[in-house]
């Protein structure tokens, strides 16, 4: 109740006012929404860079470029801003990654988006909704303030979320049912790649989710009418994300990854994704946020385990939580049968500097270790403390401490 209140009573007067006191800025853009549970900020990027490869002047708000810590979607004072400065710099276009929270708090009141899309939808902010349908509820929102609705026909929560829409809807996928519909899709350590209607699309990004990333940002800029060669010379050189599939190099024959995953999907898509690809074992140094949703966590830990021969539990945001008992939620899901048949082992290590120390120290020819949850960020939140935190400079901290014990 507290939180409905504070929704129609706070947040959308706050919106309403800072649009007027602005001038709706908005107006003066062609706007891109971007929802879903994960792969929002890669999408947004691959995006961007098309416009730009099709000479556009574009602006983006997403969770690597937005003002402030751990946040996706800024107030709507920032939001707009941010739309006056885009106008002020020669944008034409601004691409705008939309989580389920600015949704229900009305931060992009106003706003009209020429097209929009959903990456997918997955277990994630159940402590803010409570319950899928309200997650989902919330992420149609987007839609209804949309020309076009953009929807992921794999998704396994396609045929509710539909229910939800009544715009114009355009499909994407790898069913016979999609609009835009990938096949002969093929995944080698060093590239992807897929047809849509005899067309090939190839990227250096061997990851099976970008098939879905791909696909995304092809269905919205057809709806802007951008060549698909566009696209395609795009993603051959897939545009860098910081803190997503970000490959660090070092001295050792492994290789060294910092991602952003930190959902069961998130993590099953580049965990999976990986494991084709990884000669010997897989490493994740992975935690979970404290003071959010705590039903996900056991999840992660199956997923890990599941993918992974070798599982780091340790500190993310642990905020006012515990860390001991956010690492036994996330050890509680681990798939029991991996660790009798000693296909998965783990280490509870609660400090995240030590956790980087002993993946690396573990690492051997033709490992992969990858440091998911943390991605771009440059703090850790303990208590109600920021502590400065920078997941490559964990990496070469480990790495100075093998070299020392070689």
């Amino acid at each position: 109740m507290i939180q409905i209140l504070k929704k129609y009573l706070y947040h959308l007067p706050l919106a309403i006012f800072w649009n007027l006191i602005y001038g709706f800025p908005h107006r003066k853009l062609i706007l891109i929404g971007v929802t879903g549970t994960d792969g929002k900020t890669t999408t947004c990027t691959l995006i961007q860079q098309i416009l730009q490869n099709n000479g556009q002047k574009v602006g983006i708000i997403s969770t690597i470029s937005s003002p402030g810590l751990h946040t996706t979607s800024p107030t709507p004072k920032i939001l707009m801003q941010l739309f006056a400065q885009f106008i002020k710099d020669g944008c034409t276009h601004v691409i705008c990654e939309v989580t389920s929270h600015s949704l229900d708090q009305y931060r992009y009141w106003g706003c009209l988006f020429q097209v929009s899309v959903i990456t997918n939808i997955s277990h994630e902010h159940q402590d803010y909704h409570q319950n899928m349908d309200n997650y989902m509820t919330a992420k149609s929102l987007l839609f209804h303030q949309s020309k076009v609705a953009i929807l992921n026909r794999d998704c396994k929560f396609y045929s509710d979320f539909v229910k939800k829409i009544k715009t114009k809807i355009i499909t994407y996928g790898t069913k016979s049912k999609s609009d835009i519909k990938a096949g002969n899709i093929k995944i080698t350590p060093k590239n992807l790649s897929f047809t849509v209607n005899k067309k090939l699309f190839i990227t250096d990004s061997p990851y099976h989710y970008q098939v879905f990333n791909i696909l995304a940002a092809l269905a919205v800029c057809r709806q802007l009418n951008i060549d698909d060669q566009i696209i395609i010379d795009t993603i051959k050189n897939f545009p860098d994300t910081t803190g997503r599939r970000q490959e660090l190099e070092n001295n050792y024959s492994f290789k060294t990854l910092i991602d952003f995953a930190h959902t069961p999907n998130a993590l099953f898509q580049t965990l999976s994704s990986l494991k084709l690809t990884t000669k010997g074992k897989l490493i994740c140094i992975f935690g979970a946020t404290g003071g959010r949703d705590q039903t996900k966590r056991p999840i992660m830990g199956q997923v890990v385990s599941e993918n992974c021969d070798i599982g780091i539990v340790t500190a993310d945001d642990t905020r006012n939580e515990n860390i001991a008992d956010i690492n036994k939620q996330i050890i509680l899901g681990f798939d029991q049968k991996q660790i009798d048949n000693k296909k998965f082992i783990y280490y509870d290590i609660p400090n995240r500097q030590d956790a980087f120390n002993l993946a690396v120290s573990l690492g051997k020819s033709g490992d992969t270790i990858i440091a998911c949850g943390k991605g771009h960020e440059t703090s850790i939140l303990h208590g109600n403390t920021e502590y400065p935190w920078s997941e490559s400079d964990a990496f070469k901290t480990a790495f100075r401490n093998k070299d020392q014990n070689v």
